[in-house]
């Protein structure tokens, strides 16, 4: 496959962001292809989890897209670290934008991959893109992040949005959140290992983000969703009740989940076993629906 180092626009802020497209081995210029535009977990740059899922995508057959969102790896944005769903959703937008620009991608087969936080946030795109046709989303994480099991990274309100207020005065430093500490064993495994670590990752998101997901409900959201849909998640993995939750709030109707056995969350991350598995069915998911 040919990999390629591009950059688009955020529309709505005007940062610029980096990518990697991916296009199928053969590439002929003069056919149409279908695209799939591939996101990561929270904090993540592009070469982590979501290139695995790509690649694996490209092989198959489709060109695809993953970048480093704003204010994260080499794309703009400041300050940097912030976790904003509102700009997750619209560096997504901004990516489908790009793909609509080029002129061998069909815009009618155009779909959506996400993986853990982003599974969540694909999910919601899905329902308010009406570009990206049909949404893949593996161990979504973010449902109702009030109940789930992140609010351990979590400050204090008070003192969150303190510190919030002085800073935007100039009276303040930055105040991070340790997303993604040493002591959390299965995260641990992949991010501080030669498994998932890369110079441009960090575990440290500005803390205030907290105040924005947690207000992000979304399986509320995904009570409107119309489009093929598809979750993958795992026997073992903490964010199971989350997706599960997700998935049931989503209508009848195209919808399917499968649940890999014996696999935990970061497991689904880029672990050969589990993720051939994955794609058993989001092969034939995205075959049908592209």
């Amino acid at each position: 496959m040919d990999t390629q180092k591009v950059v688009f626009v955020n529309k709505e802020l005007g940062t610029r962001m980096a990518g990697l497209l991916r296009l199928p081995e053969g590439f002929d210029l003069s056919k149409n292809y279908p695209a799939i535009v591939v996101t990561g977990p929270m904090l993540s740059v592009k070469e982590q989890a979501q290139s695995v899922y790509a690649k694996r995508l490209t092989e198959a057959g489709y060109v695809t897209l993953v970048f480093d969102g704003t204010y994260f790896g080499e794309s703009e944005g400041a300050p940097r670290g912030q976790e904003l769903p509102d700009v997750k959703e619209s560096d997504i937008e901004s990516a489908v934008d790009y793909l609509c620009s080029l002129p061998y991608v069909d815009t009618n087969r155009i779909g959506g991959l996400g993986i853990c936080g982003s599974g969540s946030y694909m999910s919601v795109a899905g329902v308010r893109d009406p570009r990206i046709k049909a949404v893949s989303a593996i161990v979504p994480a973010i449902s109702d992040i009030s109940a789930s099991p992140m609010m351990g990274f979590f400050k204090p309100e008070e003192e969150v949005r303190a510190a919030k207020e002085a800073y935007d005065k100039g009276d303040g430093e930055l105040m991070y959140l340790n997303f993604m500490p040493r002591t959390f064993d299965d995260g641990a495994a992949y991010y501080y290992s030669t498994r998932g670590t890369h110079p441009r990752w960090s575990n440290q998101v500005v803390a205030w983000s907290q105040l924005e997901l947690v207000k992000y409900n979304v399986a509320e959201i995904m009570k409107e969703m119309q489009k093929p849909y598809c979750v993958i998640t795992a026997e073992n993995a903490w964010s199971k009740p989350a997706s599960e939750e997700i998935f049931h709030a989503v209508p009848a109707g195209k919808k399917e989940m499968h649940v890999v056995p014996e696999a935990g969350h970061f497991d689904m991350y880029d672990l050969a076993p589990f993720v051939s598995e994955a794609f058993e069915f989001i092969k034939p998911f995205f075959g049908k629906n592209l």
